[in-house]
């Protein structure tokens, strides 16, 4: 019976199409490592070229962003963790939009990278808790 769902426990839930973790993590790539910069070890992405255009592009970057802060509310993770992401999405928008240095600093910020690690590691917490609760169930 370790393979069936107690009736009285709901399942977890797992989003599919544009809020599946394959997908969102296709965005993060997208937007902080899509381009390998000659001779280097260093990536950029979409998040750092669009983030030159002076704030516009930093707000539109932000905005990308936010589709993984609300994947994470479909994922029922904790206010804590979503908090944090957001904060790494402020302050992603916030340096990048100092001219210059902000830029060079926004490369190295990779925000959405981040963001997808917090959501993966707290979606296994999830699963852990969940199998935990199940197996006590099981015994009692």
């Amino acid at each position: 019976m370790p393979d069936q769902i107690m009736p009285d426990q709901p399942a977890l839930k797992q989003p599919k199409g544009l809020y599946s973790l394959a997908n969102l993590k296709r965005l993060a790539y997208l937007l902080d490592d899509r381009f390998k910069i000659p001779f280097t070890r260093y990536r950029l992405g979409w998040d750092f070229i669009i983030g030159l255009i002076p704030v516009a592009g930093d707000i539109l970057t932000a905005i990308l962003s936010l589709h993984i802060l609300v994947a994470a509310r479909k994922y029922d993770v904790s206010g804590g963790v979503m908090w944090r992401m957001l904060s790494n999405i402020l302050i992603d928008m916030v340096v990048g939009a100092v001219p210059i240095v902000g830029d060079l600093l926004d490369a190295s910020w990779k925000a959405n990278a981040m963001n997808v690690k917090l959501l993966v590691k707290s979606i296994e917490k999830q699963q852990d808790m969940f199998i935990t609760g199940a197996e006590q169930a099981e015994g009692s």
